[in-house]
């Protein structure tokens, strides 16, 4: 394990002698990049705080977690940490990440990644996958407690499964990208409100359970029974993505892009 209290740290992370690398980052305060590289080591960054009050730590084995603490002794909140992570494409991994109250947005576009956690606290979070995942994902999980919450492009994560859910929060789903396989998603909200965006040309089915919550169409969308549908999900289109959310005390918002 290695630690800093202030100014720039390497991080240069071998490739763990198991076949399933996993990869926690617990973070506070923070502005992070991550993207693919084709580098030799699995993980290869840096972590600059000028704040000299968030340290890092780097534990590794057959899970890597990278984790930030508080130090106050020195705190000059002059500017954000940077977590600048390239990460090798040649192994599929899992990711998960933990913020606190925090506001993080961040691209795992183009990483070969088998699972994702995610499980944010209050603040705002949000998440892109800007390029395909060259690999396939068993699930994607999200969770929020308090704030604002953002997911881009979620169908080039490919997918089979992914569930997400959120206390007091507002959350946007954004199922942009190429879907190539049938999926399925779980959400549930408790008080707030929850955007989910669809291509029209994507076959989406949406089933919804609501308890004093409303439901607005926007866009393509149409009700088929107890369903709302895309057009291609009207057509017979393949793959599918079918979508349950149960929401409670807000609003469930359907729209086609």
């Amino acid at each position: 394990m290695t630690t800093t209290p202030f100014t720039t740290q390497r991080i240069n992370v071998a490739y763990p002698e198991t076949p399933s690398p996993r990869l926690v980052l617990r973070l506070g305060p923070c502005r992070l990049s991550v993207h693919p590289y084709d580098g030799t080591a699995w993980i290869d960054g840096s972590y600059d705080d000028p704040t000299r009050a968030l340290p890092i730590d780097v534990a590794t084995g057959p899970q890597t977690t990278i984790s930030q603490h508080f130090d106050p002794v020195g705190f000059n909140a002059t500017a954000m940490p940077r977590l600048e992570l390239a990460i090798s494409r040649a192994r599929t991994f899992e990711l998960e990440i933990n913020a606190g109250a925090n506001d993080l947005a961040f691209d795992l576009g183009g990483l070969p990644l088998s699972r994702v956690t995610v499980k944010a606290g209050a603040g705002r979070f949000d998440i892109d996958f800007g390029a395909p995942n060259p690999g396939e994902m068993s699930l994607l999980e999200l969770s929020a407690g308090a704030g604002a919450f953002t997911g881009r492009h979620l169908a080039n994560a490919r997918f089979a499964a992914m569930r997400s859910s959120g206390g007091v929060s507002a959350s946007t789903l954004d199922f942009g990208g190429a879907l190539t396989r049938d999926a399925t998603v779980r959400i549930d909200a408790g008080l707030g409100s929850v955007d989910l965006v669809v291509p029209a040309t994507t076959a989406a089915f949406v089933r919804s359970k609501s308890f004093a919550a409303g439901i607005r169409m926007v866009g393509a969308f149409s009700k088929d029974g107890d369903v709302y549908v895309t057009p291609a999900a009207r057509q017979g289109a393949h793959p599918r993505l079918e979508i349950d959310a149960s929401v409670a005390f807000g609003a469930l918002n359907l729209t086609t892009s």
